[in-house]
């Protein structure tokens, strides 16, 4: 037996057309019908009826050679277009028949090794005995030399012992010749425009904006993803209506070289002209067309309209945004763009609860009108009630104030508190105006006033009546409010206050709030999360300040494993005296074992000074871990925490948190 044939596809054909001659011949001097073609292998169904009618089945394995390991991609896509595999399981009764799937790889392997670059591949294959050493078979069934080669012309049952026993498992063995890669080695636009067509070699920058360089391996993928980017590159250059037409790829077979000219069709090039709104149904559209990034007239560009479109879709009325050219282009050389919204329910009712063994349960119930006047006013009404406080609460925001990325913003509170830290009643109210800038930063400014009847330790049982500036500038870079997995938030907050009644008090508050995420894994399942927190009060002593306007640390959204407020100074009854300056770190680990299931290891820790300036800046540290319950709406949070710097008939053994979102 010759050990090293090797089937081609000619000498396959040939053998098949001797074959089908004698057979066609056999069938209709004898019979009419599928039945008989069937039963030799031809016809509909034919190996499925030859396996029924002779009971057989070939068992094989699939393997591949030739390929550098290192080739993973390539043999991974091998793998996913053989029909051989994928028909494993569904062994053939005969030798032709598992031929034939073979043969029917070998095309689909020939045009997978193209794309990847080798374009004078070659594919063979041998169907042999199984070799002993074959992990999936015994010695009992491999019964002989495994290098032996199969005859591809044995009968259907060929190989199978008298009996009817099965046959003996054979080696699909695909031989891959790669030979060499064809690399790039030109790219070329043939720039169509009106009037005239531009030949010219791609410059450095479209090359690398194409995510294509000379020298690289020449296979298909990049080659037709670059094309959409050559098509970007044109829009940016205020081409809104280009389109790509023929792309010629050469091949010099004697250098083993590919050349690629992407042709693309300008169209005119254009300003942004006049903007349409389609859809708006109780949103006025005149406020909807401020949203526009761009000014009239200013020269197209492709990520004007994307910050639009985003803008619109972060602004909570829509629940689907489009905003794109519609041509053509007109004689004053302007593009009309079309801005197509659906508008979702502007009214929400929503609440939430949450618990903590020092505090007990707390509950808060909202109303959110987020289209009051018809452009995008939103109004917010809350009432909260727990051990620690009740009161009401609203929320006022006018988006594009006067300015595009600009919002009037107005909160007001009137709550009474029962703290360890201080009983009393205090309403705030703050109005101010809240600027964008960038993709993630913001700043908002404006006057602060508040009335305080509170008393507490070591402060004033006096009523205080505040007025102040409150300045905030804020980035926030995550990609989930209630569940970050990436990017960071940073708060920066500068507020002067000064008495307008009462006992003399000017003070300026100075805080710096920041986390972090960081995600293992695309999937956002594994994540290690980081904050930090610092700040001071600059101009009276602590004894001087309103109870509510010094810093306290402690508790379900601070260090956890302490009480709240219950990090820092004490007096003899256990009560938080609050400080000048406050600083805090934390770190956790939130692993997303299953869809709903997580749990979150974590470490905490921080103290409150009574001076701004402390020279002891000891921590008092805590630990715990944490389960989530991952719900549509956001994570539910489950935390067990035990205080390590635990002091005595102060702290308890441990702490417990439940509530809505991640601890930070």
């Amino acid at each position: 037996m010759n050990r090293g044939k090797r089937y081609s596809r000619k000498s396959r054909l040939r053998g098949i057309g001797v074959v089908s001659v004698l057979l066609m011949g056999s069938a209709v001097s004898g019979c009419s019908g599928d039945g008989v073609l069937s039963e030799f292998g031809f016809g509909k169904d034919s190996d499925s009826a030859a396996q029924d009618v002779l009971g057989v089945q070939i068992p094989y394995q699939v393997k591949i050679e030739g390929i550098d390991p290192q080739e993973e991609k390539l043999i991974n896509a091998l793998r996913e277009v053989s029909t051989s595999i994928r028909l494993q399981s569904r062994p053939t009764p005969s030798l032709a028949g598992l031929e034939r799937r073979a043969e029917d790889d070998v095309e689909r392997f020939e045009t997978v090794l193209r794309a990847f670059g080798f374009y004078d591949g070659q594919v063979a294959f041998n169907i042999r005995k199984a070799e002993p050493d074959d992990p999936t078979i015994s010695d009992d069934e491999n019964g002989g030399d495994g290098d032996d080669v199969v005859s591809a012309t044995s009968e259907p049952a060929a190989g199978a012992p008298a009996g009817g026993e099965q046959p003996d498992p054979v080696d699909l063995i695909y031989q891959v010749d790669v030979k060499q890669p064809y690399l790039l080695s030109e790219v070329k636009f043939s720039i169509v425009r009106p009037d005239h067509t531009t030949k010219r070699e791609a410059t450095d920058e479209e090359l690398e904006r194409s995510n294509l360089h000379l020298g690289q391996r020449a296979a298909a993928d990049p080659i037709i993803l670059a094309e959409q980017y050559a098509v970007d590159i044109m829009r940016d250059r205020g081409y809104p209506l280009v389109e790509a037409g023929k792309r010629t790829v050469i091949a010099n077979t004697t250098e083993k070289t590919i050349s690629v000219t992407y042709e693309l069709i300008t169209g005119a090039q254009a300003n942004f002209g006049k903007v349409n709104v389609k859809g708006a149904e109780s949103v006025d559209e005149d406020f909807i067309a401020g949203y526009r990034s761009w000014k009239p007239g200013q020269k197209y560009s492709p990520e004007e309209v994307k910050t639009t479109r985003r803008d619109l879709a972060q602004s909570n009325l829509f629940d689907s945004v489009i905003v794109k050219p519609v041509g053509p282009v007109a004689e004053n050389g302007e593009i009309p763009i079309e801005i197509e919204v659906h508008e979702r329910k502007h009214r929400t009712i929503g609440g939430g609860v949450d618990f903590s063994t020092a505090d007990g349960p707390g509950a808060n119930a909202f109303w959110e009108n987020r289209n009051l006047f018809g452009a995008g006013e939103r109004l917010r009404l809350g009432i909260e009630g727990s051990g620690q406080s009740q009161g009401l609460e609203a929320a006022f925001r006018k988006p594009q104030f006067l300015k595009r990325r600009q919002a009037l913003v107005a909160d007001a509170s009137a709550k009474s508190y029962s703290t360890d830290a201080y009983d009393g009643e205090l309403v705030e109210s703050f109005v101010g105006i809240e600027r964008k800038f960038g993709d993630y930063w913001s700043v908002t400014l404006g006057p602060t006033a508040e009335y305080s009847d509170l008393t507490g330790a070591d402060s004033p049982n006096e009523q205080f009546y505040l007025g102040g500036l409150r300045g905030v500038l804020r980035r926030d870079s995550t990609d989930n409010p209630l569940d970050p997995t990436e990017g960071n938030r940073l708060e920066f907050n500068l507020s002067p206050y000064s008495s307008l009644s009462g006992p003399s008090a000017q003070f300026t508050s100075v805080s710096l709030n920041g986390s972090q995420y960081y995600a293992f894994d695309e999937e956002g399942d594994y994540v290690i999360a980081g904050r930090g927190r610092a700040g001071m009060i600059i101009g009276e002593d602590r004894s001087d300040l309103p109870a509510n306007k010094r810093f306290y640390s402690g508790g379900g959204g601070s260090v956890r494993g302490y009480e709240y407020q219950k990090v820092g100074p004490i007096d003899e009854d256990g009560d938080p005296l609050g400080g000048r300056s406050v600083l805090e770190a934390g770190i956790e680990f939130r692993a997303r074992l299953t869809e709903s299931f997580g749990i979150v290891p974590f470490i905490e820790g921080g103290n409150v000074f009574e001076a701004s300036d402390p020279e002891d800046l000891d921590l008092l540290w805590a630990a715990g871990l944490g389960f989530r319950y991952y719900t549509a709406v956001g994570p539910l949070r489950f935390d067990v925490a035990v205080p390590l710097d635990k002091r005595d008939n102060v702290d308890d053994d441990f702490q417990i948190y439940l509530s809505l979102g991640q601890a930070f």
